[in-house]
This record gives structure tokens, sequence and C-alpha cells, in this order.
């Protein structure tokens, strides 16, 4: 039941869809559900938790990689986010999208949300006492970093074309150069512009360069 709630999301960018609905897919009798959950947002709040557990999983795999580097386990974490998204859209409308059926008494969304935000924090401290980027209020740098990462997420996941050419590759900067230039302001030893350009912003085609 959750894995064809999940499959209706993906499909229509959203949880736009009645339990009924869910029923005739599945191909049970009507109140089927409702031996399961209370109601389709109950439905929707496991789904929700599972998906965090995911997103908690390809965070773990991606710290592993960074070998308790610091600036590597910050990195990481966007990696992570981007992977999470691209191979768990389903999971990535529900979680990040506002729903007018929620009941927040009730939702854990809130709850997980925050040990995915307690993770990050943490990597922004290690690299402050590291001294590799500015003081500053943790959750307000939280902010900051997780608005560029979670921008890429949802345009890769939405299958936004702003080149009309079907290659997002040759508009979109990947997800390590989103990570590098995102906290290159907070690095206390920062690059210079000529050198993010050289890194990042070099033309994709060498001919371009010279017409």
């Amino acid at each position: 039941m959750l894995e064809t709630a999940l499959t209706l999301i993906d499909q229509r960018d959203g949880p736009h869809f009645s339990l009924r609905e869910l029923e005739r897919a599945l191909g049970v009798s009507h109140a089927s559900a409702y031996r399961h959950f209370a109601d389709k947002a109950a439905l929707l709040d496991a789904l929700t938790a599972e998906g965090f557990a995911r997103l908690a999983a390809c965070q773990s795999e991606e710290l592993e990689k960074a070998q308790g580097d610091p600036m590597e386990k910050l990195k990481a974490l966007g990696v992570a986010y981007i992977r999470f998204a691209l191979n768990n859209k389903g999971f990535f409308s529900l979680m990040f999208s506002e729903r007018g059926d929620e009941d927040l008494e009730r939702s854990s969304r809130i709850q997980h949300n925050q040990q995915a935000l307690t993770t990050l924090l943490d990597c922004i401290v290690d690299c402050q006492s590291a001294g590799l980027i500015a003081d500053g209020d943790p959750k307000r740098i939280a902010g900051y970093v997780i608005l560029a990462t979670h921008g890429l997420a949802v345009y890769r996941t939405q299958g936004h074309d702003p080149l009309g050419s079907g290659n997002d590759d040759a508009f979109f900067p990947g997800i390590d150069a989103v990570n590098e230039m995102t906290i290159t302001p907070l690095l206390i030893n920062r690059p210079s512009a000529e050198e993010i350009a050289a890194r990042w912003f070099a033309p994709l085609d060498p001919a371009s360069s010279e017409s």
C-alpha cells in the first residue's frame, strides 16, 4: 500500500489522490486502507518517516566516505541530499511540500526534519571548530547552505529544462560546484573569483571561447 501510494505521488507530483483511488490502484475492496491507517494523513505520515530514514541512510553513507574531514563531511551532506532527491522523487516531493491535510500535532515530519538538520548543524560546528569557516549562528548558516542544494534538487527532480535543449549540464552547475560556491563566502581562506571561474565556469566547448 505504501509503495503504491509513493508511485502515485511520483506520478502526480504530490499526494494528490484519495484513499479510494489508492485502493482501486491496488485492486482491493473499499475501506481496506482503513484497516492499516486511520486516514490518508496517517498513511502519508508513515511514508514521510520512511523518507527521512532513507535520507539519513544517504547521509551516513556519504559521511563515511569523508573519513572524518570536517569540510568533506559538510560537502558530503550536499551530495547526499541531491542523491536522495534524484533516487527518491516521490519521497522528496512528499517530505518537503506543504500539505493542507497535515495535522501538525500528529505528524512526525517536524521531528524527522529536525534530525536531518541536526546532522548538518554538527558538521557546520565541526568546520568552525577546525577554523575552516567563519563563526556565526550555525542554524542561520545551515539555512543559507540548504537553499542552494534544495534549489538544485527541485530543478533536477521537476524536470526543468531552462535551455530548451534537454541538456541541463550546459546550464546547471553540478553538486560539487554548488557545494563549493555555497561554502566559499564562509571560508576563512577563500579562493579568488578568478579561481572559482576557472574551476567551475570554463566553457564546455573549447571552441566557444574563441568566438
